[in-house]
């Protein structure tokens, strides 16, 4: 297996086994990536992270904890820091037991050196600019703590569509096409956020491990040609190794 693309080592981009891909798509059949949930990798790590009495800092999670309060290990400390006082407050009651009401990318004092692991799901291509969030994420570690992050690429197809189009329009998609709710579609940035960049923020880390992850067809999946079209074009992405075109990373690392 390859830790790049989770799907077995290929180089073969040979366009007649690319056709194979896009009318076995067109059947319904997705390639192997595909058959767990797509956040797994994600939460396994957080999973195999989590140990008792443990501080945790949860990024940007507001209504919705990354990990929820009966998976926490017993005396954890569980921290949301958010944008937003509302997100936080419409969150399950005992979700946290500090709320603070902040942008991870300005230095909030109080928070540093406090949390063996911090966590973040999906918020850091909101964030601008992401070398200072990644430099207060480390601040707000103990030493040898741990930072479990996902987030979306910037030059992935709905990034840049994301770019491109106005925001109200990308509601108005996502809402119709995908079933998103309006009220947790949020201005993306992508500052950084492809592989070659994220990698260059990982000098002052003791450990920096950057996963391109490869399952973007969810956005795709009003119209099952569109979707077999995005996943040939993925699969070349995969068999190509275009890792600075990856649809989503997972960063882990260790201050």
């Amino acid at each position: 297996m390859d830790f790049l693309t989770n799907s077995a080592l290929t180089t073969d981009a040979d366009p007649g086994s690319l056709l194979s891909v896009l009318t076995r798509a067109l059947r319904g059949h997705m390639p192997e990536r595909y058959s767990d949930y797509w956040r797994e990798a994600f939460d396994a790590r957080v999973r195999e992270a989590l140990v008792p009495g443990m501080r945790i800092l949860d990024v940007g999670s507001g209504r919705k904890p990354t990990v929820a309060r009966d998976q926490r290990p017993p005396g954890c400390v569980y921290v949301g820091l958010d944008l937003s006082a509302k997100e936080l407050q419409a969150a399950p009651t005992g979700s946290y037991d500090e709320m603070v009401t902040g942008d991870i990318s300005h230095r909030v004092p109080e928070l540093e050196d406090r949390f063996d692991l911090v966590l973040s799901f999906q918020v850091f291509e909101h964030v601008k600019p992401l070398e200072s969030a990644m430099e207060n994420v480390r601040s707000y570690l103990r030493p040898g703590g741990r930072a479990l992050l996902h987030l979306s690429g910037a030059f992935s197809v709905f990034g840049i569509l994301n770019r491109l189009l106005p925001h109200g329009v990308g509601i108005f998609l996502l809402k119709h096409l995908v079933g998103r709710d309006p009220d947790t579609i949020f201005p993306a940035h992508y500052d950084r956020c492809w592989y070659r960049a994220l990698k260059q923020l990982g000098g002052h880390w003791s450990y920096f491990e950057v996963l391109p992850r490869w399952r973007g067809a969810s956005y795709f999946g009003f119209s099952r040609v569109v979707r077999a079209v995005y996943v040939t074009y993925e699969e070349w992405t995969v068999r190509s190794r275009q890792v600075n075109l990856a649809p989503y990373y997972l960063v882990d690392a260790a201050a």
